[in-house]
């Protein structure tokens, strides 16, 4: 059977060991300027991603962690930005692609730099 790209994310969400809300749906408008909130609340979500992703492969034998998803440097105010920003939200609504980090069993990966 050929999954979609849908299918196979409900079917390895679905075996994780952890809860995850596939059901959230974005929306709003595209933030217009980058305000010192705007670039703050980013650095610490970035700040926040690293950590995770640092903590779980430095101390886990059982868990890897991997980014996952769109990693673009524009910001609000930027050429472009409104453009990248509504097709990123249209996206993740479409295919749920939600997580900025993957987690897999490292038993489950032959290779950990191929990912």
């Amino acid at each position: 059977m050929n999954e979609t790209y849908r299918q196979t994310i409900a079917r390895l969400i679905e075996a994780s060991p952890f809860d995850i809300n596939t059901d959230i749906q974005i929306s709003g408008r595209p933030p217009s300027e980058a305000s010192s909130e705007f670039l703050t609340n980013r650095e610490q979500g970035d700040w926040a991603e690293r950590i995770v992703l640092t903590a779980i492969n430095d101390s886990s034998l059982e868990y890897i962690a991997q980014p996952y998803g769109q990693s673009g440097s524009l910001t609000a105010g930027d050429p472009g930005f409104p453009e990248s920003y509504s097709a990123h939200q249209t996206e993740l609504n479409h295919i749920g692609k939600k997580p900025d980090l993957l987690i897999f069993r490292r038993s489950d990966i032959p290779d950990p730099l191929d990912i």
